[in-house]
């Protein structure tokens, strides 16, 4: 019996999806609104089998906006010492949403969990203008 590409990838996707096992989600951030120039953090643990952490941020911008939001994750080993917001940086641990002034957008985000807490941080860089922004997490087993 011969696999043909169509349903190789088929049965890959189909025991990915089996094997795959997800936390519930829950919403961390429902309209929270976010000063210009604020930001908001929210810790989650890992648990032991917990292999990466998946975030889905929403922002919806002012009309006078000028800049988006930041997504910056931040590891601990014990959940109190975090990394520095600019060594994470520097190691390319964020994501800036896309920005239009009065437009909504979302991405969801794939962390690898590298410690046992993960505190994800959302800046405001609008200086100016809050924006209201909406966060969910789940955990990939």
């Amino acid at each position: 019996m011969f696999l043909t590409s169509e349903s190789l990838v088929n049965h890959v996707i189909r025991v990915t999806t089996q094997s795959a096992r997800f936390s519930n989600t829950t919403q961390d951030l429902a309209n929270y609104s976010l000063a210009g120039g604020g930001s908001v953090s929210m810790t989650k643990q890992a648990g032991e089998s917990d292999s990466a952490l998946v975030a889905t941020v929403r922002a919806t911008y002012s009309a006078s906006a000028t800049a988006g939001v930041r997504v910056v994750w931040l590891y601990s080993q014990d959940g109190v010492n975090f990394d520095s917001v600019d060594d994470a940086v520097v190691q390319g641990n964020y994501y800036d949403l896309s920005f239009a002034p009065g437009a909504t957008r979302q991405a969801t985000l794939v962390i690898p969990l590298f410690a046992q807490y993960v505190q994800i941080l959302i800046i405001n860089r609008d200086s100016a203008n809050a924006a209201t922004v909406n966060l969910w997490t789940m955990f990939i087993r």
